[in-house]
Parts: structure tokens; C-alpha cells; sequence
């Protein structure tokens, strides 16, 4: 038997934008353990920006994709889809990420700490590869119409 590992270093999160952020009044932070993993795999992310971004429409059937690349650690990547489906009444978002880094089991602590915090769990996959990760970088994809009888097309922004 082969003792080569298969490491799982992909993985695709469905939380509410909401759980993004904390607010504390009307002031609102950063998720401190999602901030934690770009701190952690020095990954450019303005958590503010994109919520900002995700409620600058009114109304669903609207959002972008942004990738974002790590600067000096390797292969990592982090991508969030911001498409509001039409009939979503939960401001449910898809969070991807790839992890190369060397400090991958401390990004994992604070990924699974964000996950398990959030106040609308609906996904936290790890695998070793995901087709909706990669699905989400091929920018080939884009821009394109995401529902049929609705006319916004998704652009995909990449940030490094």
C-alpha cells in the first residue's frame, strides 16, 4: 500500500454575507477569524469593500466574482461570488479558497472557527479538488449571464 498523502486543500464555504462582519453599534468590523486566514496567507481582502459591494443593490439578481491571490506565500487564492439569486432571502454567498501556505493548519483553525460562528451555516467542504473553485477562476466563464429571463450579466474582477 502507497503511504502517499492526498492533502485536501480546497474549499467551498456558503455562509450569509452578513456573517462577514460584526457589528458593534452601528459600526461595523471584519469577521475577526476570517480576517485572521488573509492575514494568515497574506491575501489582499477588504471584507468591508465587498460587503459594501454585495448591498449596493437594492434588489437581487446582481453581484460579481473577485479573486483575489496571495502575494508572497505561494498558491493561494481566495474567491467570492457576490451573485444575489433572484428568490435568495438569506444573502447566501460562496466563499472559495485554495490554501498553499505553510502555516495551512493555522488558516484552517480560523476557517473552520469562521464557519462554525456563522449564523447561517450551509456549506463547509474541504477537498482536494473543487470543481466550483476552479469553476470560479476561469475567467474563460466570463463575463455571462447567470438565470435565463434576467439580464445581468457577471463580470469577474481579479485582484493581486
Amino acid at each position: 500500500m502507497s503511504k502517499k498523502k492526498i492533502y485536501a486543500k480546497e474549499f467551498d464555504i456558503c455562509v450569509s454575507m452578513s456573517d462577514l462582519v460584526t457589528w458593534e453599534g452601528d459600526q461595523k468590523t471584519p469577521s475577526a477569524d476570517l480576517q485572521a486566514v488573509f492575514t494568515t496567507l497574506e491575501i489582499p481582502v477588504n471584507i468591508l469593500e465587498l460587503h459594501e459591494l454585495y448591498f449596493a443593490h437594492l434588489y437581487n439578481g446582481y453581484g460579481d466574482v473577485h479573486v483575489y491571490h496571495a502575494q508572497n506565500n505561494g498558491g493561494s487564492i481566495f474567491a467570492i461570488d457576490l451573485y444575489r439569486e433572484l428568490t435568495d432571502q438569506q444573502d447566501l454567498t460562496g466563499l472559495f479558497l485554495r490554501i498553499e501556505s505553510p502555516a495551512f493548519d493555522q488558516a484552517l483553525v480560523h476557517l473552520r472557527s469562521f464557519f462554525d460562528n456563522a449564523s447561517c451555516q450551509v456549506a463547509f467542504d474541504q477537498a482536494s479538488y473543487s470543481r466550483r473553485l476552479r469553476e470560479t477562476l476561469d475567467e474563460s466563464r466570463y463575463p455571462r449571464l447567470v438565470e435565463v429571463d434576467h439580464d445581468f450579466i457577471q463580470q469577474h474582477f481579479t485582484h493581486r
